[in-house]
């Protein structure tokens, strides 16, 4: 073990630790977690900390500094990803479309929805008395849509809402679905382009 001696520096209240050679790789990083500083003249290291801490690191019984652990990040039991797309029907006259997307999972069984408008990239027909028409949408996941305005069903559009996933099928992960409404729910979709029936008024 390198010897060490710990003086106090008046002028600065700082401490002053000068070594008799050069000391481990552990204790050099355990002093730089501390702040302290290499004296290239003074051949010392400087700074400021209670001297126990310092006989605690220059004795030998200091660890070396941890490696930062990242925080997993939140896998969904469902399978369901950040960039996907749920789809509620709904309507008693007419039949309403919309769309929600994913932009961030909670847990393995949440995530935050806002309501989008993906890119609708036909229209087959204007149906009965041009109220009606098969339209063809891109649910690109890859990219993260903007929010709809005036959403009538999510009350957060910049974080989205949080939402719990649920599953009727018999393994309890398929086709997983979220409530949106009392009267209707929203189903997973996995298409990359989907065509769906809507009718409305004029």
């Amino acid at each position: 073990m390198t010897a060490y001696t710990i003086a106090n520096n008046a002028a600065f209240g700082s401490k002053e630790i000068t070594f008799d050679g050069i000391p481990s790789k552990e204790i050099r990083e355990a002093l730089k977690a501390l702040k302290f500083r290499w004296h290239a003249v003074k051949k010392l290291w400087y700074g400021f900390a209670e001297e126990s801490e310092l006989n605690r690191i220059c004795g030998g019984t200091a660890e070396a500094p941890k490696a930062e652990v990242k925080k997993a990040e939140p896998v969904n039991k469902y399978g369901v990803k950040v960039g996907d797309f749920f789809r509620m029907t709904w309507g008693y006259e007419q039949t309403n479309e919309d769309f929600f997307q994913v932009v961030a999972l909670v847990g393995t069984s949440s995530v935050r929805i806002r309501q989008v408008y993906p890119e609708m990239v036909s229209q087959d027909g204007d149906g009965y008395n041009g109220m009606a028409a098969d339209r063809t949408y891109r649910l690109d996941t890859t990219k993260i849509l903007p929010s709809c305005k005036n959403s009538s069903f999510i009350k957060d559009p910049i974080n989205g809402d949080l939402k719990k996933l649920k599953s009727h099928m018999a393994d309890g992960i398929s086709n997983p679905q979220i409530k949106i409404t009392s009267y209707a729910d929203a189903h997973y979709c996995n298409e990359e382009l989907i065509t769906v029936y809507e009718s409305w008024y004029a």
